[in-house]
């Protein structure tokens, strides 16, 4: 028998040595660490360097970094309610110099004869003052400008602008100050008292943010490239952007770099609109989320929704997310059945809302015709199935990379026992070995359809193989008939 050594060769002299290897792992669940990367803009408050990728660990550290005020502050806080486990990254951008500023207005009126309380809400943060009979709509625009000014981390100014009016503006330059969401009277028992009017003519509606970072000269497309971002969150929707973010983590994606990534973004438009943008982005790397039953902006949501999604699919790689509470986002009104059942057959991750809490629905990407452009079944656009897929496939390489450097052989020679050499029916062994951890984990299923479909060749100095798994399916239907009689 001929045992392969690393570290003891053959000497003249007497000697006892005993080197350490270690053991060749063939069964056990292997475990794939997550990173999730926030990239947005910060404020001039901030202290960190912008457009380098940091290791942020809690809210408080964003807000230093990043400004109170900051767009990533407020996301990075929405992440860390949420995730408990995954390590972040975040990249900083600097607003665009030649961008403008988001801007909203409400208006108050006239007097009050009754008291009660005037509730005014941005992203589902209250801000309340006491009304009291008599008081008149320039007292009130004081108070509410002065209530407003008590919070350190909004993400809007507010001054008064005469006549009745306060005038709300993005702290940020650029497009994603028209996605805050202001309105009045939220809560059941929010009531406008009587002789006052209020009227909100919000960020969304005015829409008048525009100028965003650029992405390739800022540097995060060539950040994309050359590292692995398990689950990104980013607040910039417009088409051309998720071109190129999806032009770089499908390459990422291939063989040959395997940096798999997956990129989540909110979006609130109509359900055409929504749509209509899922079938040109068309990729398994680019997942939209129904913002519109969101008390939060679309930025926001997807960086809770990483947070959520990169809880699980780190810990146990295959479970679904239906049903999970999105913890600290407050919904508005829930879209009706008909229309998320078209949003998730068009390539939009749906939420529905229950009391007080947002609850994932179906959380697809947007891919939805495949390079021949035939309609892909909605069941294999399930972002979960491809965070599994990729799952998978670092399981399998992590397990067959230990025998690299070994050598290779024919499987009609006989070999000693303690020689590290790697033949075509041993790889096909230990690529089933996996195969049955994975079906062990509940990752996949079908082990003899597995084992059928393996076909392993040596080619010179190479080991070439082809396989078919088989991802296990969560349960997200069930239909009964219940026959009765009488």
């Amino acid at each position: 028998m001929a045992i392969d050594f690393n570290e003891i060769f053959n000497l003249n002299i007497p000697f006892v040595q005993a080197e350490l290897v270690k053991a060749v792992s063939t069964t056990g669940t292997i475990k794939q660490e997550f990173t999730a990367l926030v990239f947005g803009q910060k404020t001039a408050a901030g202290t960190a360097e912008s457009e380098t990728v940091l290791d942020i660990f809690s809210h408080a550290e964003a807000q230093a970094k990043f400004g109170e005020t900051s767009m990533l502050a407020a996301a990075i806080g929405r992440y860390y309610d949420i995730n408990k486990s995954v390590k972040l990254k975040v990249i900083a951008l600097d607003d665009d110099a030649g961008g403008t500023q988001a801007t909203a207005t409400l208006t108050l009126a006239g007097t009050a004869s009754s008291a009660g309380t005037l509730a005014f809400y941005v992203n589902g943060k209250a801000y309340k003052i006491a009304v009291a009979i008599g008081d008149t709509h320039l007292d009130l625009v004081t108070a509410m400008v002065s209530k407003i000014a008590e919070s350190d981390d909004n993400q809007f100014t507010a001054v008064d602008s005469g006549l009745g009016v306060i005038t709300l503006t993005a702290v940020h330059k650029g497009t994603y100050g028209n996605t805050l969401k202001a309105r009045m009277n939220y809560n059941n028992d929010d009531f406008t008292p009587t002789g006052v009017t209020a009227t909100v003519v919000d960020f969304v509606t005015l829409a008048t943010g525009a100028g965003d970072p650029d992405l390739e000269t800022t540097g995060v497309i060539a950040i994309l490239e050359n590292n692995q971002f398990n689950q990104i969150a980013q607040p910039y929707t417009d088409n051309a952007n998720l071109v190129l973010i999806d032009v770089a983590l499908t390459d990422n994606f291939k063989a040959t770099e395997m940096l798999d990534s997956f990129c989540l973004v909110g979006s609130d438009d109509t359900v055409t609109n929504l749509t209509t943008k899922s079938d040109t982005i068309n990729s398994s790397f680019i997942t939209i989320l129904d913002n519109n039953s969101v008390f939060a902006t679309g930025f926001e949501q997807a960086a809770g929704m990483i947070g959520l999604v990169g809880d699980i699919a780190q810990s146990s790689p295959g479970s679904g997310y239906l049903n999970k509470i999105l913890s600290g986002f407050l919904p508005l009104e829930e879209r009706i059945r008909t229309e998320r059942n078209v949003l998730a057959g068009g390539g939009i991750a749906t939420v529905r809302t229950q009391g007080s809490q947002v609850i994932i629905d179906r959380t697809v990407t947007t891919l939805q015709k495949d390079a021949q452009a035939i309609a892909i079944d909605v069941d294999d656009t399930d972002l979960r199935v491809f965070l599994t897929i990729s799952y998978v496939r670092y399981t399998f390489v992590v397990r067959m990379s230990q025998y690299q450097n070994f050598k290779v052989g024919n499987d009609t020679d006989k070999f000693g026992a303690g020689v590290r050499v790697m033949t075509p029916n041993l790889y096909k062994q230990n690529l089933i070995l996996n195969y049955q951890q994975l079906v062990s984990d509940a990752v996949c299923e079908n082990l003899q359809g597995f084992e059928d479909s393996v076909i392993v060749e040596k080619v010179g100095n190479r080991i070439d193989s082809t396989m078919q798994i088989d991802v296990i399916n969560v349960l997200l239907q069930q239909a009964m008939q219940i026959k009765w009689e009488v």
